[in-house]
């Protein structure tokens, strides 16, 4: 299976903030931020098209989200909106600052079958971790 080695960066996007103001239980918002951001020449090395699934993995854990293509990235460089979805794959470790690192975390990308999962599905997957 084709898959590639990134360096993940998170923060917000305006089209996220504008999402927030729906709600983050709306489409729009699970639209804006269940992706992930690569180049044009990542995209085409994992042979993803637009919106394709795709499997982001770090030492901390893994998501199923779409693709989005970026001309603003370099090769090896992905970025990953702030969010639930996110949150799967940033460490909760803050160092004594409250804050994760959401910069510089090393991810492996791979293409996947079937869809992100909803919001529900990830507070539900959390519940039954918790017990």
């Amino acid at each position: 299976m084709k898959q590639i080695e990134v360096v993940l960066i998170s923060g917000r996007t305006a089209e996220q903030g504008a999402s927030l103001e729906v709600g983050k239980t709306s489409e729009r918002y699970f639209n804006s931020v269940a992706v992930v951001e690569l180049s044009a020449a990542d995209a085409d090395a994992l042979g993803l098209g637009e919106g394709d699934p795709v499997e982001v993995s770090t030492p901390h854990g893994s998501v199923v989200v779409r693709s989005r293509r970026s001309e603003g990235l370099d090769p090896g460089l992905a970025f990953f909106p702030y969010g639930p979805w996110a949150n799967q794959v940033f460490g909760a470790h803050t160092g004594g600052t409250g804050m994760p690192p959401f910069k510089g975390v090393k991810a492996t990308l791979r293409p996947a079958k079937g869809e992100p999962p909803t919001l529900r599905e990830l507070v539900e997957a959390l519940r039954r971790e918790s017990r």
